[in-house]
């Protein structure tokens, strides 16, 4: 058998393998570490938007070590994210926002 040809193989079948996942661009999204915060007057419903203001991880990575939080550029840097939750998180809440069709989402069940 040719180089060429096992080359050829090689191919049709990754390119068979990428065909049979499908949608492969749907399971990765952007993800940010945020605290809700208060931009003007804090959403007293669950299914709203909440101001963010990015978090930026510190720590060592080692197992058992705890890690510090920090705005991430600077505290007047806010984004607005859709609760998909049951319940309204307390102002000063952490949670991980997920970009989901141009919009960020987190969910806050309590």
């Amino acid at each position: 058998m040719s180089a060429t040809r096992v080359l050829r193989e090689r191919t049709a079948f990754l390119s068979d393998a990428v065909d049979r996942k499908g949608g492969a661009g749907a399971a990765a999204s952007a993800a940010v570490v945020g605290v809700t915060v208060v931009i003007a007057t804090y959403p007293t419903t669950a299914g709203a938007y909440y101001g963010i203001t990015p978090q930026r991880i510190l720590g060592t990575n080692a197992e058992g070590d705890s890690a510090t939080f920090e705005s991430e550029l600077d505290d007047a840097t806010t984004m607005v994210a859709l609760n998909v939750g049951t319940q309204v998180p307390p102002a000063g809440t952490k949670v991980i926002c997920e970009g989901v069709g141009g919009r960020w989402v987190f969910r806050y069940d309590g």
